[in-house]
Order: structure tokens, then sequence, then C-alpha cells
């Protein structure tokens, strides 16, 4: 039986709305749909996550990076206060590639480069901590793409 979500002030059942209807309060499990996926309701998250290519120095200097990538498209931010903001489509891609030392492979943290038919960001490189999984995940989605836009 699924939990159904309640109001945390007065126990008012919330049915998937973000403020309460009885006392306004706010509903914490309410999730702020994105643009993109309002946009095409079959893309799917695989990776999320903002990265600090500079350690401590990235917050400093308002440089880390934003990337979302789904089974359609990679979405980056990047740059002083996400100045710099690039698309690249899954059907653009080139080839995939996963690389990482000893020493990563010890810390789960490995390094994804994605090699595009794009003039702007012909490589991109994407290090992380559980970078094999998202590479795994990435791949097949990639191979999934590749095959339907042969299909179509």
């Amino acid at each position: 039986m699924s939990e159904v979500a309640k109001c945390t002030e007065c126990h008012n059942l919330l049915e998937g709305l973000r403020f309460c209807t009885n006392c306004g309060k706010e509903n914490m499990d309410w999730v702020k749909p994105d643009l993109a996926d309002e946009t095409d309701l079959h893309q799917r998250t695989i990776f999320r996550r903002t990265l600090y290519p500079y350690c401590i120095l990235s917050c400093l200097f308002c440089s880390p990076n934003k990337i979302h990538i789904t089974n359609k498209r990679i979405d980056t931010q990047s740059g002083w206060c996400y100045g710099n903001e690039d698309t690249l489509d899954l059907r653009r891609v080139k080839d995939i590639g996963f690389r990482r030392s000893f020493f990563q492979m010890c810390i789960n943290r490995g390094t994804i480069v994605i090699f595009a038919a794009d003039s702007t960001n012909p490589e991109m490189k994407i290090s992380c901590f559980g970078g094999k999984r998202v590479f795994n995940e990435l791949r097949t989605t990639w191979n999934q793409t590749k095959l339907g836009t042969v299909v179509e």
C-alpha cells in the first residue's frame, strides 16, 4: 500500500499539490518539474550533478559546472556564474570512453570522455564519483539512441 502525502501542519491530504488547500503550507515532497521534462515527456534523467573542478576554488570564483544528462541530450552550464551554457544532442555523439587511474578506481572516481560531431565542443570530459555507473548507463542510452536514429 503506497503512502499518501499529508500536510505536516494540518494532516490534510495533498494529492500531489504544491500547497495544502486547507492551511496553505508548502508540500515538502512536491518536486518542481523541469522545463526539459515539460517539453518532452519521454526524457529520462541519467545524471544530474554540480561538479567542482577546482575544489574549493570553484566556489570562491563562482565557477562550478552543472551537468544534466538525459536520454535525449547533455546540458552543461559552466564558467563564471554559469555564463556558458551548451547542449549536445546524443545523436551527434561519435564515441564515448571511460578513463581512470588506479587511485581513481580505489575511490570510485572516473572520467567520462564524450567525442561529438560538434564544432563548439568536440570533446567533453566529465570527472565524477560513481562515474562507471554513469558511463554504463550513458553508453546503453547512446546505443539505443543510435539504433533509434537508424530506424527512424
